[in-house]
Formats: C-alpha cells, structure tokens, sequence
C-alpha cells in the first residue's frame, strides 16, 4: 500500500487504531481497477488481509488543509 501511495495509486493512506480495521485508502482508480490493483497486494495474496473497495464521492475542490 505504502508503494501505491508513492505511485499516486493511493491519494490518501491512512492507518487506522482498531482491532478489526487496518486503515482506509482513496484510490485514483475506478473500482474495478481498484479491486484488481488491491488483490494483486502481496498481503491479500497471503491471506494476511483482505480488502473491501467501495466507491465514494466528493465535493468539488475537497482537499486535505495545508
């Protein structure tokens, strides 16, 4: 996940403190693409997570502060 980001694959990575959610993604991808790129994870792959794509929107000029 964290090459994804450096690729621009992922805009935002955030990990998550929880026991059950290891953190959400914003992709650049629709999600069929998203779905292909996250089971080609070696971590999914290995059984060691799994993933849920989901589609989402925004609000026109959305954007993290600073």
């Amino acid at each position: 996940m964290v090459s994804l980001r450096a690729a621009g694959t992922i805009a935002v990575l955030c990990p998550v403190l929880s026991d059950g959610l290891c953190g959400v993604a914003v992709m650049t991808q629709t999600v069929e693409q998203a779905r292909e790129t996250t089971a080609a994870d070696p971590c999914v792959q290995a059984g060691m997570m799994t993933v849920e794509v989901l589609a989402c929107v925004g609000f026109p000029g959305d954007s993290l502060p600073g």
